[in-house]
């Protein structure tokens, strides 16, 4: 694992921003499986910005994402509206094809079947992730199999409460379920990206880097996969007791 440590949020999203604009550069057909949220707000700006500017091509791009509430696809919080909203409605090209999960369905099992098939069909070239405060990975909680694939997940209380903290819900409001792409789903992308800013993440960073590789901590599984950036902060980094010097990700 590659584990890059930067001054604050903004640069980590500029490192992170590098590595997407360099897997879809190297690739003709791209595909990018990407999480949504608070961490990759600014990386969203980044990459409007750059295909805007004709710096970036994604005209060739199938772009996936990693989870999906369970809940109409119009409310505030879902991935689907996250994607509209941050990225798609804003740049000028958009890519080959999407793919989004439906979490509006009646049929949830009826999704998962579809969905696997997509991504069957797409071997993700970069998967995307953010780190929740208790180490998940998508829906993938604490207690988690290694070997879950795509699935419906109950969400932890924390993971709820981010949920309401970013999107500014009632916990009426607030969705407890979602679709997501399973760990063993997760770990067969070819690259993987991770990233965590803030104290709020320290604890979580620490458990996944240095803590033991168990379901206490799902994002701590990736240390197994040999094509991992991780990109943290000095604040999310601070309970760490190892020294990481990995040199930043240069665009080519």
């Amino acid at each position: 694992m590659r584990v890059i440590q930067t001054k604050d949020y903004e640069e980590m999203s500029k490192q992170a921003f590098n590595v997407i604009f360099n897997v879809i550069n190297k690739n003709e057909n791209a595909v990018i499986n990407t999480t949504t949220g608070a961490s990759y707000d600014d990386v969203f700006n980044l990459l409007v910005e750059s295909i805007n500017n004709n710096k970036l091509s994604i005209k060739n791009a199938i772009v996936m994402n990693l989870d999906e509430y369970i809940a109409d696809r119009d409310k505030s919080f879902t991935v689907y509206t996250y994607m509209q909203e941050k990225f798609y409605s804003r740049i000028k090209t958009q890519p080959k094809l999407v793919e989004l999960l439906d979490g509006s369905v009646s049929d949830l099992q009826s999704e998962i079947i579809r969905y696997n098939e997509v991504l069957k069909k797409f071997p993700r070239d970069l998967q995307i992730l953010g780190l929740g405060v208790n180490g998940h990975l998508g829906a993938n909680e604490p207690g988690t199999s290694f070997n879950s694939r795509l699935f419906c997940a109950d969400s932890e209380e924390s993971t709820i409460e981010s949920t309401i903290r970013y999107h500014h819900l009632s916990r009426k409001e607030a969705p407890t379920k979602m679709f997501t792409l399973g760990l063993a789903d997760i770990m067969e992308a070819k690259e993987i990206l991770l990233t965590a800013s803030g104290e709020r993440k320290a604890k979580a960073v620490k458990a996944a880097l240095e803590g033991p590789i168990n379901v206490n901590c799902p994002a701590s599984i990736l240390r197994a996969h040999p094509n991992v950036t991780f990109i943290i902060d000095y604040a999310a980094a601070s309970l760490l007791e190892k020294d990481y010097h990995n040199p930043p990700v240069l665009k080519p």
